[in-house]
């Protein structure tokens, strides 16, 4: 099997798995694989820079990549973090401008750049992906107008409560609950606007007060109702 042949098969496979490609047929698949390319990244490589104009949809095939927004050089807001199957860059590529964010590898990565053209050829062709598109990045909107009631209207440990509630699991089958933090506590921080003091600061309350119990990245959710409650009480400090 040629290199050439692999990584072929490599981009039909990574846009076929990608939710914003569910439901299209496997000819359009294979038409945009043709189309594509790959990107490989080590960890902290930049993918996208600020302001840069985007050669099409970034597609992650396996690692992690981070988006977010630069105030300074050591100051960062935490957008999104996009793993294997999901995707970036649309809307900047179908309105064809810069992009507002930077994005990097946050672990090795290998992504698809699908470009423009074959992308809006496709919402011509096929009726269904442009709906998907189109509550994707409608669903995407709502997200951030959520994020910004989050940032403007609540604590930091409302909004701490309410990630760890939208990570909770059920555990052993016995009524358990448990969050595994997806990224690193310095990220964590960075998602939620605050510092890591704070971030580990709020956990300890958290602890101290028997809504969870710490043990690295694993945190078991030990009241799962007054966590609840905490993030929806506004009078929380």
């Amino acid at each position: 099997m040629t290199m050439r042949f692999r990584q072929q098969r490599f981009v039909e496979v990574v846009l076929g798995n990608a939710g914003l490609f569910a439901g299209v047929p496997q000819g359009e698949i294979l038409a945009l694989a043709r189309q594509s390319w790959i990107v490989g990244a080590r960890r902290g490589d930049m993918l996208v820079r600020g302001g840069e104009v985007l050669p099409g949809v970034f597609v992650v095939g396996y690692g992690q990549a981070k988006l977010a927004l630069r105030t300074s050089p050591a100051r960062e807001r935490v957008l999104r973090i996009v793993s294997a199957g999901q995707s970036f860059g649309a809307a900047a590529m179908l309105l064809g401008r810069a992009s507002a964010y930077e994005a990097s590898a946050l672990v090795d990565a290998k992504l698809v750049v699908v470009p423009a053209a074959p992308i809006c050829g496709l919402m011509e062709r096929e009726p269904r992906f442009a709906h998907s598109l189109s509550r994707a990045l409608a669903e995407r909107v709502l997200e951030l107008c959520e994020e910004l009631e989050a940032l403007s209207l609540q604590s930091g440990g409302q909004r701490l409560a309410s990630y760890l509630g939208s990570l909770a699991q059920p555990v052993n089958g016995h009524g358990g609950w448990a969050a595994r933090l997806p990224i690193s506590k310095t990220l964590v921080a960075a998602r939620l606007s605050m510092n890591k003091e704070t971030l580990s600061r709020l956990l300890r309350r958290l602890a101290a007060e028997g809504m969870i119990e710490v043990s690295r990245s694993e945190i078991v959710i030990r009241d799962r109702d007054a966590l609840a409650r905490l993030a929806s009480d506004f009078s929380a400090p």
